[in-house]
């Protein structure tokens, strides 16, 4: 072989090795950073879990006390009727 072509086959593996090893510590990087964003989107979903179940409690328990409100409202009608006819 010539020269030229064995210096241009060195050359040409030493550019494909450190391509190949950019790309491979770039995905390595791009993997940590993804790992890592769904952590955080996994722990903002499990605080918003809780947050809808506190919500829903308490919708809850306005639900089960409107008919004990609508009767207190119809007890204080009653008796406000009773006071104005006095």
């Amino acid at each position: 072989m010539s020269d030229a072509i064995l210096v241009a086959l060195i050359t040409g593996g030493i550019s494909l090795f450190g391509s190949v090893l950019a790309i491979i510590s770039t995905s390595r990087k791009q993997t940590a950073d993804m790992e890592k964003a769904l952590a955080v989107m996994s722990s903002e979903m499990s605080q918003m879990k809780e947050d809808i179940k506190s919500h829903n409690r308490y919708a809850q328990m306005f639900q089960e006390n409107i008919p004990a409100i609508k009767q207190h409202m119809t007890d204080v009608d009653r008796r406000l009727e009773n006071l104005e006819r006095r």
